[in-house]
């Protein structure tokens, strides 16, 4: 893999690397994710869903069809940090992506008419989840365990989006969308020159600016929580604060790959093959600037809840007071590897793997690499024991 390329053009930080073949990914990420929605839950996620209604110079038809004519994967997504805007273009079509991704960023507009249609399709995706009881429980379990920036969905409520109004997402798009809250990550087979002449010809509308610091997280609830109306299932989530440190997220992820949910590991083992109870288990990592949370979720039967708390908890609890075998680290490091791997193999994924760590300050997945292959097993359980005697909430939802 080629050695990644750096510069910045009016504030705008602009992240290139060469990856041979007829693709070019691109992803602009800005720092305006869910946790910056302030009053109005839900604002960053409508304003994600409003880049696609048009522009001052392209209404919604044109807008969309001219991505079309590009041919490529034309996207975007908003989590608690980011809003990230994607596409993945012929190389020869580079210049026009660019130009396409800088109109959206600079001139898209919120029309009344928009807005409203957005905010229709916004709600009943809302309404579509509220019968997944497995979506409830980590919502739910989620909004306890934080308080104030992060304690409310990405796409907000029904109630917040009833009271939202056009002008509040234009003014969240004007205020955020700046250069000094943005990175622009491309990744593929065209030339480093071409790319700079097509970042200063089309995202020349942008001032510097300041990066404004994100609201301050605070966490809520911990214990044990439980909920009723499962729909005749049982399902439990336990979250668990992490140090927002890329070292010991590092670390409580291998630990993760050890205890969670794949084949060969000790929850999957004990919930799936010893005790039969189901097949449904989980586990992974999410994180921002000065946040990290690790979670593990099974379900089961309705009638084996506490059977599937105790499981849950018991395997956590002996992974921090026992620790893990050489064995099981070496298969952890390995998967690991194949994650790094299969991330450089995809454009796409590193674009935004790129961009997005370049604003949240994560390794590069070749120095992640490295990190994992040095780090000893000592460290691994250490970052563990600390995760789970730390903040943990577990949520049951069983009727």
């Amino acid at each position: 893999m080629a050695r990644v390329q750096r510069f910045v053009h009016r504030g705008l930080r602009v992240v290139y690397q060469h990856n041979p073949g007829p693709l070019t990914a691109i992803a602009l990420s800005v720092r305006a994710g869910a946790r910056f929605d302030g009053r109005t839950p839900g604002i960053a996620h409508m304003a994600e869903h409003m880049l696609f209604q048009g522009t001052t110079s392209l209404d919604q038809v044109a807008l969309n069809r001219r991505a079309a004519e590009l041919g490529g994967e034309h996207n975007a997504d908003t989590g608690y940090e980011n809003m990230s805007l994607t596409f993945e273009v012929f190389n020869e079509d580079v210049d026009a992506a660019l130009g396409l991704l800088a109109e959206q960023f600079y001139r898209s507009q919120v029309t009344e008419e928009s807005f409203r249609k957005e905010r229709r399709v916004v709600i009943d995706e809302i309404r579509g989840r509220m019968d997944d009881p497995a979506d409830r429980l980590n919502r739910e379990a989620w909004v306890r365990f934080f308080r104030g920036s992060l304690a409310h969905p990405v796409c907000g409520s029904i109630q917040s989006l009833r009271g939202m109004q056009a002008r509040h997402v234009a003014t969240f798009m004007r205020r955020h969308f700046t250069h000094a809250r943005s990175v622009l990550a491309v990744v593929g087979g065209i030339g480093a020159q071409p790319v700079r002449r097509a970042v200063r010809a089309h995202f020349d509308a942008g001032e510097p600016g300041l990066d404004a610091r994100p609201p301050a997280t605070r966490f809520g609830a911990t214990g044990n929580l439980r909920l009723r109306g499962s729909g005749g299932q049982a399902y439990i989530t336990k979250l668990i604060a992490v140090p927002p440190v890329p070292r010991v997220l590092i670390a409580v992820g291998l630990a993760l790959d050890l205890v969670g949910s794949d084949p060969d590991s000790r929850l999957f083992q004990e919930v799936r093959e010893r005790l039969g109870l189901g097949y449904d288990v989980s586990a992974g990592l999410d994180w921002g600037s000065d946040w990290a949370v690790a979670f593990v979720s099974a379900s089961a039967a309705r009638g084996a809840a506490q059977r599937l708390q105790r499981a849950v908890e018991d395997t956590c609890q002996r992974a921090a007071a026992d620790g893990f075998t050489a064995d099981e680290l070496v298969r952890a490091r390995k998967k690991l590897r194949y994650r790094y791997a299969s991330l450089a193999e995809s454009r796409f994924d590193r674009a935004l793997a790129l961009a997005e760590g370049t604003l949240s300050g994560f390794p590069l997945p070749e120095v992640a690499e490295k990190i994992v292959s040095r780090m000893g097993q000592a460290e691994v359980e250490a970052a563990w024991r600390s995760a789970l005697s730390g903040r943990t909430l577990t949520t049951v939802l069983a009727d």
